[in-house]
C-alpha cells in the first residue's frame, strides 16, 4: 500500500514539475511583427502561355490622421519613386521597378523570365514584391498562373 502510495506521489510530481515548465512567459516573439508601411495593390493574376505576363501594381502610403473623423477617414497617398524588387523562389532577382508619381509600377516580363520556358495550362509562380519604405522592409506575394 504504501508503495503505491509513493509511486502516485512521484507521479504527481513529475506532472506538477511538468505543467509548471511548460507555462514560462515569453516576452518577445520569435519573427517581429511589423505592419507594412505601404499598401500594396496588384492586379493581374492569369495570363495565356504564349502572352507577357503584365502584372499591375500600386504603392500607397495610408495617412491616418483623420481615423476618428468619420467624414474624412483614412487617405491612401502615392508612394513616387520607390524601388521595388520582384523576386522568384525567394532568392532569384527577376524584375526592379520604380514607382512613378501615381505610385503605380508595372511588371512586364515573359514565362521564360519567370523559369517556365515551355509554359503550359495549369503552371503558376509566386512572385514576391519587396522594398523598403522608411527604413521599414516590406514584401507581398502574388500568384500568378498560366490559362
Amino acid at each position: 500500500m504504501k508503495k503505491s502510495f509513493n509511486i502516485y506521489l512521484l507521479a504527481a510530481a513529475f506532472i506538477t514539475l511538468a505543467f509548471s515548465q511548460s507555462c514560462v512567459e515569453a516576452e518577445d516573439l520569435v519573427t517581429p511583427n511589423v505592419a507594412s508601411p505601404v499598401l500594396i495593390l496588384l492586379e493581374g493574376t492569369s495570363f495565356g502561355a504564349t502572352s507577357p505576363v503584365t502584372v499591375g501594381s500600386k504603392f500607397l502610403e495610408l495617412d491616418k490622421t483623420n481615423i476618428l473623423d468619420h467624414t474624412k477617414g483614412i487617405d491612401s497617398i502615392p508612394v513616387p519613386n520607390l524601388d521595388i524588387a520582384v523576386f522568384i523562389n525567394n532568392t532569384n532577382e527577376v524584375a526592379r521597378l520604380v514607382t512613378g508619381t501615381d505610385g503605380a509600377a508595372d511588371l512586364v516580363v515573359s514565362w521564360a523570365d519567370l523559369g517556365l520556358s515551355e509554359a503550359s495550362s495549369g503552371n503558376s509562380v509566386r512572385l514576391e514584391f519587396a522594398g523598403t519604405y522608411k527604413n521599414v522592409p516590406f514584401r507581398k506575394y502574388h500568384t500568378i498562373r498560366v490559362n
